[in-house]
């Protein structure tokens, strides 16, 4: 029997999700068919629960996070803790939430091979900002964090939930110059959020950022916000090393229910996972 999934969010038309998990699949020899569907907040519930048994799990993305987390019935430990699931499986009991993004942004900091992290700029304070600091937790245990956000009671929350995991956090009101002063700027805003603060930025020519920058925003790439950190000659990693790993360790879950438990001839599975996004 040919099993189901698909990746639920709005928009969702840019999704490259669909080419990375149909091209590990072929790898994997899994008659497995992966689709991108339009779901609206508030959509989540009545889709997954009039889907049929064939389906086998599905991809969660923006703005169903929150959503997810609620109604999964039993949660792992990233997604416990930060309260997003980005990834749903059906178990013969209902549906278990996982929240792979977190291992997406370990692998994408670790490949970039940046050395000590001391400091530690988080711009936005949504569901992908408490994974990137969830994440951090482990990278960079004894780094200082710094959150900008436009949403106070968001950012408040961010800080305190990074506190609450052992790091040392606080709140900051400017971009530019936070930016010019740590070892690495985390963007987790949608693609094109930032790009009016790029323009400003651009014309600062007094304006230069210390450390790498990793922008999940991934279309286009580069995003006019990493194309500043490039023109100065600074490490930018793309979103797509999020994406890429977060949908290993999703496949991971899948196929083996673990996150931990790697794939089958995973490095090949990478390898076309990576030659699919060129």
């Amino acid at each position: 029997m040919e099993r189901k999934l698909a990746v639920l969010g709005s928009p969702i038309n840019h999704s490259k999700s669909p080419i990375i998990h149909t091209a590990a699949y072929r790898v994997l020899g899994l008659n497995w068919n992966y689709e991108k569907v339009e779901v609206r907040k508030g959509g989540l519930r009545p889709f997954v629960e009039a889907l049929e048994p064939e389906w086998l799990g599905l991809s969660v993305t923006m703005p169903l996070k929150e959503e997810a987390a609620k109604f999964a019935e039993s949660l792992d430990k990233s997604a416990e803790a930060t309260r997003a699931v980005n990834t749903l499986v059906r178990t013969e009991t209902g549906w278990a939430g996982y929240n792979t993004d977190v291992f997406g942004i370990i692998q994408a900091i670790s490949q970039a091979n940046l050395g000590t992290v001391n400091s530690v700029l988080v711009i936005g304070s949504g569901s992908t900002a408490t994974s990137a600091v969830a994440a951090l937790s482990q990278l960079a245990p004894n780094a200082s964090v710094r959150v900008f956000a436009r949403n106070a009671r968001t950012q408040k929350q961010l800080v305190e939930f990074a506190k609450a995991l052992g790091l040392s956090a606080k709140r900051v009101g400017n971009l530019a110059r936070n930016a010019r002063n740590v070892d690495l700027t985390i963007a987790t805003l949608p693609g094109g959020a930032l790009d009016e603060v790029a323009a400003r930025l651009a014309k600062k020519r007094s304006f230069s950022p210390t450390g790498a920058l990793l922008d999940v925003a991934y279309q286009p790439w580069p995003s006019q916000f990493a194309s500043i950190w490039a023109t100065k000659g600074q490490t930018t990693i793309s979103g797509l090393e999020m994406l890429l790993w977060q949908a290993v360790a999703q496949i991971r879950v899948f196929q083996n229910g673990d996150t931990n438990e790697p794939l089958a001839n995973e490095v090949a599975v990478v390898e076309s996972m990576r030659h699919a996004l060129d």
